[in-house]
């Protein structure tokens, strides 16, 4: 194996920033990619060239000195590079977006052209907003969309725009239709305490921890047996009456699936999108397509729509943006949470 200028930049990133996961952000890939390359490496070549440690990642005496000659090599790769962008018809721009999964996302793919029609656009969908977060930091995404916990303080983002489309959003606890407690028009969280919980493994975000310090407060820890990312497994496990699980209220319904509303909402999110300044028109277009999908979607969700209009402080920014068309698109089928 020869080392080509991807494990070279993989190299330089970790040396300089002292971290695998800061070094996945910064390169735009995941932590497990960068540590599997790393591991590659140094097995190729027969040294260690980074000591992982509590407080990072530092470089060996071997692994100092590839990383400075790694620099010194990238800066010719990219100074060759430049020579020849001007030589070459310019390349069109680049839109990286990213937006965690939610209902809305189906709908949202034939508004995608429409951002910027001159560019070349890149689309990753992630569980969770926290490796979304990492990449707008880094630089790797131009446009995020995703959910935190209402109530939740984010760390300021420098460099970054911010704007709260939904202000809170109530999830909506799903459960076997036949089950005991379906006939109820909203249960208490304290009445889910005895129940298998549903849990997603990949999601990267504040949620895990915000929905178990909720049920804390609720006097219980939730008892996760079940862990899955495939929403048609998720619906199977829930129909069966095996697990309950946390679902958007968006959701479209599901066979033997009934959702319910949990007494004062105490689970809940936002709805943000964030952008670097030189996306801006980009965002404006993108919320503007969200808000059509969104707004069909809570038209569709009976449960939702009642609680949306008798609660219309927690969604002014939506509101506000113009839909491309005049009206909101229609509801489409939509993953779970």
């Amino acid at each position: 194996m020869d080392l080509g200028p991807h494990h070279l930049r993989m190299i330089e990133a970790i040396a300089a920033t002292g971290s695998i996961s800061k070094a996945a952000a910064r390169l735009g890939l995941t932590q497990p990619a960068v540590s599997t390359m790393l591991r590659r490496v140094e097995g190729h070549l027969g040294v260690q060239l980074f000591v992982r440690s509590p407080e990072g990642v530092t470089p060996t005496p071997v692994g100092a000195e590839v990383a400075t000659r790694a620099r010194a090599a990238l800066a010719g790769i990219d100074d060759l590079n430049a020579a020849l962008a001007h030589r070459l018809p310019a390349a069109p721009p680049l839109l990286r977006i990213g937006i965690q999964a939610c209902p809305a996302l189906t709908g949202l793919g034939e508004h995608l052209d429409a951002l910027h029609p001159e560019a070349r656009l890149q689309l990753r969908v992630d569980p969770g907003g926290g490796r979304i977060l990492a990449l707008l930091g880094s630089g790797a995404l131009d446009i995020g969309l995703f959910q935190e916990p209402a109530g939740h303080d984010p760390r300021p983002r420098d460099g970054l725009r911010r704007l709260v489309l939904v202000e809170r959003e109530p999830l909506l606890v799903g459960m076997a239709a036949a089950g005991p407690l379906a006939d109820r028009p909203a249960v208490d969280l304290a009445d889910l305490a005895d129940r298998d919980w549903l849990d997603d493994p990949l999601d990267d975000g504040p949620w895990p921890a915000h929905f178990r310090a909720v049920c804390a407060g609720a006097g219980f820890t939730p008892r996760v047996r079940y862990w899955s990312s495939d929403w048609q497994i998720s619906a199977s496990l829930i129909r069966s009456g095996r697990a309950v699980g946390l679902y958007q209220p968006t959701a479209a319904s599901r066979d033997g699936i009934a959702f319910r509303r949990i007494a004062g909402d105490p689970l809940a999110q936002r709805v943000v999108l964030m952008w670097r300044p030189e996306a801006e028109p980009a965002a404006e277009r993108l919320r503007a397509a969200f808000t059509g999908v969104y707004l069909g979607l809570v038209q569709a969700q009976r449960i939702y729509r009642e609680w949306w209009d008798e609660h219309p402080e927690a969604h002014p920014a939506l509101l506000a943006a113009r839909v491309p068309g005049g009206g909101p698109a229609s509801g489409t089928r939509a993953p779970s949470r």
